[in-house]
């Protein structure tokens, strides 16, 4: 399986192995420089041990990187 073979089933929502996000989930963020914010999974960037996003932050943060490490799925209900 190649890199971009990966990214191309995750963005149709296939479940990949070892990747906790999904395309579009909203997530918050538990640690590192953008701790207590709360964003929106836009792209897996890679599949290292712990894979890295880009998320676009809401209330106006930008697009920033973070580990699937330092993210938090956002419970419902």
């Amino acid at each position: 399986m190649t890199l971009r073979g990966a990214g191309d089933r995750w963005l149709a929502g296939e479940g990949i192995d070892g990747i906790a996000f999904a395309h579009k989930e909203s997530v918050d963020v538990v640690s590192g420089p953008h701790k207590g914010r709360r964003g929106t999974v836009i792209v897996l960037i890679n599949l290292d041990a712990d894979p890295l996003y880009l998320l676009a932050l809401s209330a106006g943060g930008g697009d920033v990187r973070a580990r699937q490490s330092q993210l938090r799925a956002i419970a419902n209900g």
